[in-house]
């Protein structure tokens, strides 16, 4: 049978950072399990707040896996291990570091070298973030229940915040109504 977390955690992050590698103007995959469309949701909120300190990252193009290694030794540095908002923020600048920027015709001549070594990077940081998650973190991680730990983590927020919008859609239009209606004609 082997190793189910490692196996769900190598598809996980393969979904998230192969997605952010993609050339770019090609078609989204959709996620594969609901932990990577929770990953995918979180991920980009993450990098919503963080874009004007993130956007010299886009499209790196030194070193990616020490970089990711130094971050993620960061992140654990006060506790010992990690939270599931730091895996996030982790994995989200991982991403970061995978995005093509549009290529310009002359950057399209010289920079053949540069798509492999994302392609490569990509398979090295999902082998690294795998190795960080399901070997060094793995107590941590399995004290949180896994991915169905993550999901059950995240999912109230998720559905928190679409009851919002349905709450705040439905006032909106109770108020238009009585509006409408106390109107003078």
């Amino acid at each position: 049978m082997g190793d189910e977390l490692r196996r769900r955690t190598a598809q996980l992050l393969a979904d998230y950072l192969e997605n952010c590698a993609r050339v770019p103007g090609t078609e989204e995959r959709q996620p594969s399990t609901l932990e990577a469309a929770l990953l995918r949701y979180f991920a980009e909120k993450v990098q919503q707040r963080y874009q004007f300190t993130w956007s010299r990252f886009r499209g790196f193009r030194g070193n990616r896996l020490r970089l990711v290694a130094d971050v993620a030794r960061q992140i654990v540095q006060d506790r010992g291990f990690p939270s599931w908002g730091r895996v996030v923020v982790l994995v989200a600048f991982a991403g970061i570091l995978l995005e093509r920027r549009p290529q310009s015709h002359s950057s399209k001549l010289k920079g053949w070298k540069a798509e492999a070594d994302v392609g490569s990077d990509c398979q090295r940081l999902v082998d690294f973030l795998c190795d960080w998650l399901t070997v060094e973190h793995r107590a941590w991680l399995e004290a949180q229940g896994g991915w169905d730990g993550f999901c059950c983590t995240f999912m109230p927020v998720v559905r928190f915040t679409w009851n919002t919008l349905l709450v705040r859609v439905l006032l909106s239009s109770f108020v238009a109504t009585i509006l409408t209606y106390m109107w003078p004609k």
